[in-house]
């Protein structure tokens, strides 16, 4: 009897966890199959009602490339101090979209810019495979 309890129980459980991973993702904020993320103070991020630093972003985008299918991230810059994007998250963004190979633009108010990394110039004396 305790036996079948505890088999319930887990199943109960696992049934728990997918259907809250299932709502997490769901709850993310995608448009056009790019990711909206909005900055937050202190480093911080916010998508979909969570926030996340920037390695917990990393891996949040990384799922959603996957299950959802997104090609891009747009950074959501607002007029507010608390909620415009410092140079830093606009560094991460750009360093997460290369490395998941997702485009990455920034958002002020509806206009849609893509998001380049001004911080790390390109160097003249490298050659360009075309």
């Amino acid at each position: 009897m305790q036996s079948t309890f505890r088999q319930f129980r887990n199943l109960v459980a696992v049934t728990l966890a997918g259907l809250f991973m299932a709502v997490a993702v769901q709850a993310s904020e995608i448009k056009d199959s790019r990711a909206i993320v909005k900055p937050v103070k202190g480093d911080q991020y916010e998508i979909g009602g969570y926030t996340f630093g920037k390695a917990e972003l990393f891996g949040y985008i990384s799922d959603l490339k996957e299950t959802r299918k997104i090609t891009g991230i747009v950074l959501k810059n607002g007029k507010r101090d608390d909620n415009t994007a410092s140079e830093e998250q606009r560094h991460s963004i750009v360093s997460i979209g290369k490395t998941l190979q997702l485009e990455t633009f920034i958002q002020e108010g509806k206009e849609l810019a893509p998001l380049a990394d001004e911080s790390s110039p390109v160097d003249e004396s490298m050659p360009v495979k075309e």
